[in-house]
C-alpha cells in the first residue's frame, strides 16, 4: 500500500494550492520540489496583483495585506509621465498631458473591458466543459456559458462579440489620440504574451487579465514576499509533506495507470496519483514519456506554442532610486516604458525572426534599491543564447533617461533560455504556453487534454499551462483538486 495518496511534481503556487485542498479532505500529499526554494516562476516575480481571494478564504490563509496605494507610471521620455490609479474601480489621473477628452475616453475603454472581464470571470473558477463528450453535464455548462454571455444585454454582446477577435491597436486607435494612453493599454494587453497591439485575439488577452487579476491598475491588496511561505505553511499544518531537492526523472505507469515516480538517484516513490504542476511539455515528453501516447496526441503536444519572450532583469543599486520628475511619494509605482503602439509592435516585429530589437519595452518596480525589471520581447532561442552583457547594457541604457541615480552594484539577468533551465519551463514562457483563443477555456493546454485530466488514469495537471492559464492566481490548482475529489468520489 501506498504510503501517499498523491505526489505533486512541483512546489509552484498552483502545487502548494493543489495540495492545501486535497490535504483538506483527508488526502496524504507528498510535494516533490527540483530546487532549493518553493515558488517557482513566482520567484520571477515582482507584484502580485492577481490572487484569488476566493483561495485564501476556502484556505484560511491570512496573508498580510498592504495598507498603501500604488500607482502605474506611463514614463515618457520627455519626462512628462502619466501618473494613474484605480480606486473603487474607477480610474483617477494624478498626473497626464492627456487631454481631457482622452482620459475619458480611456476611462470610458476600461469600463467596457470590465463589463466583458466580468463575464469571463464566472468561467475561471469552473472546470471547462468537454466538447463533443455527450455528457449532459457538459452540455448544460456550455449553455450556460452561452447564457452569461447573452446576459451582458443585447448591445454588450454584440460589441462583445465584436470585439472579443481584434487587435487592440485598431480599437485604441479608433478611440484615443494620445500616444501615452494607447502604449499603456497596448502593454497591457500583449505582455507575457507572443502577441503584438496589432496581432488579431490581443484583444482578448487584455479581457482574460482583467478577469483574473483585481483590476489592471489596482492597487496590490497583499505582501507578495509573503505569499509561497504562507502557502507553504497552510501545507505542512495540514499534513503535507515536501521535499526540496527532489528532482523527478519519471513518472511511472503500469496498464495505462500513473503509480508513481522516479527521482534523479532512482528512488522510487508510490501514489495512487500524481499531479504534475510541471507545463504540459515538460509533464508528456521528459516526465512520462510518450510510450504511452498515441500519435495524434503527441501531435497535438508538440504544437503547443511555448516560445517565451520576458527576460527578467534585476538590479541592485547604491541607493533607492529616483525617477525623473516623479515625486517620492508617487515611487510605490509599476513604471512601464511602452511609449505608443509602433514602438511595440516594431519590437514584437524583431522576436518573429528570434532576435530583439534594440529598442525593448518594459516594466518594473521597485523594493528599497532593487529595481526588479520584465524586459521584452526578448525570445527564446534554440540550439544559442543572446549575448547576455550586451542585453543587460542594452537594458541598462534604455533606463539610464528615467533615472537619476543608476549607480549599479550588481546587474542580473535571465533570459526565456535560462528561466527554462532554472525553473523546468519549456521554452521559459511564463504561461507555460501562449494564451490564445486555440490555447485556453476547454482547449488549454490542447483538445484531448484539457479539464486537468490526461491519457493516462490517475495523471492530472495543475500548472499555469491549465485553465484559466498564467499569472499568480492560485486557481488552476484549485480546479485541478476539485476536479480530482470529484473523480475520486
Amino acid at each position: 500500500m501506498s504510503k501517499y495518496d498523491a505526489i505533486i511534481i512541483g512546489g509552484g503556487h498552483n502545487g502548494l494550492v493543489c495540495a492545501s485542498y486535497l490535504s483538506k479532505k483527508g488526502y496524504k500529499i507528498l510535494i516533490l520540489e527540483k530546487n532549493e526554494n518553493l515558488g517557482g516562476l513566482v520567484n520571477c516575480a515582482s507584484s502580485l496583483n492577481g490572487f484569488s481571494s476566493k483561495i485564501l478564504d476556502d484556505l484560511k490563509i491570512d496573508l498580510p495585506k498592504l495598507n498603501y496605494n500604488s500607482y502605474v507610471v506611463a514614463l515618457h521620455s520627455d519626462q512628462q509621465h502619466t501618473i494613474l490609479q484605480e480606486n473603487n474601480n474607477k480610474i483617477n489621473f494624478i498626473k497626464s498631458n492627456a487631454s481631457g477628452e482622452n482620459q475619458k475616453k480611456f476611462s470610458s475603454l476600461i469600463n467596457k473591458y470590465k463589463i466583458f472581464a466580468s463575464t469571463l470571470s464566472n468561467f475561471m473558477y469552473e472546470v471547462p466543459p468537454r466538447l463533443k463528450s455527450g455528457n449532459s453535464k457538459d452540455t448544460w455548462q456550455l449553455i450556460n456559458m452561452g447564457w452569461k454571455i447573452r446576459k451582458l444585454g443585447k448591445k454588450n454582446m454584440r460589441e462583445f462579440l465584436r470585439v472579443v477577435g481584434l487587435n487592440i491597436a485598431d480599437e485604441l486607435e479608433d478611440n484615443l489620440s494620445d500616444n501615452s494612453l494607447m502604449g499603456l493599454l497596448a502593454h497591457e494587453a500583449v505582455l507575457g504574451s507572443n502577441l503584438g497591439p496589432r496581432s488579431p485575439g490581443s484583444i482578448l488577452s487584455l479581457l482574460y487579465r482583467q478577469a483574473i487579476q483585481s483590476g489592471l491598475f489596482a492597487s496590490e491588496k497583499y505582501d507578495f514576499h509573503q505569499l509561497i511561505p504562507s502557502l507553504e505553511k497552510s501545507c505542512l499544518n495540514q499534513g503535507v509533506e515536501i521535499k526540496n531537492n527532489a528532482s523527478v526523472k519519471k513518472i511511472t505507469t503500469a496498464n495505462n495507470q500513473a503509480n508513481g515516480v522516479i527521482l534523479d538517484n532512482e528512488e522510487k516513490i508510490d501514489a495512487g496519483i500524481i499531479i504534475s504542476n510541471a507545463d504540459p511539455k515538460t509533464t508528456y515528453f521528459e516526465l512520462l514519456g510518450t510510450e504511452p501516447l498515441d500519435t495524434d496526441f503527441i501531435r497535438r503536444a508538440k504544437n503547443i506554442r511555448t516560445k517565451g519572450n520576458v527576460a527578467k532583469l534585476t538590479i541592485t543599486l547604491k541607493e533607492n532610486p529616483l525617477i525623473q520628475n516623479i515625486d517620492k511619494e508617487k515611487m510605490n509605482a509599476k513604471f512601464v516604458y511602452a511609449p505608443d503602439i509602433n514602438y511595440i509592435e516594431r519590437a514584437f516585429n524583431s522576436s518573429k525572426y528570434n532576435k530583439y530589437n534594440e529598442k525593448l519595452c518594459f516594466e518594473f518596480h521597485h523594493c528599497v534599491n532593487v529595481i526588479a525589471a520584465n524586459i521584452y520581447y526578448v525570445p527564446y532561442v534554440k540550439n544559442t543564447t543572446h549575448d547576455k552583457e550586451k542585453l543587460i547594457q542594452l537594458s541598462i541604457n534604455l533606463l539610464k533617461p528615467f533615472i537619476s541615480n543608476l549607480e549599479i552594484e550588481k546587474a542580473e539577468l535571465l533570459t526565456p533560455n535560462e528561466i527554462e533551465e532554472k525553473y523546468h519551463v519549456t521554452g521559459g514562457h511564463w504561461h507555460h504556453g501562449d494564451f490564445e483563443i486555440d490555447q485556453m477555456l476547454m482547449m488549454r493546454p490542447f483538445y484531448g487534454s484539457a479539464q486537468y485530466i490526461t491519457p493516462i488514469k490517475n495523471l492530472y495537471l495543475c500548472s499555469a499551462g491549465t485553465h484559466p492559464g498564467g499569472g499568480i492566481t492560485g486557481i488552476n490548482g484549485r480546479n485541478a483538486a476539485r476536479k480530482i475529489l470529484g473523480d475520486k468520489k
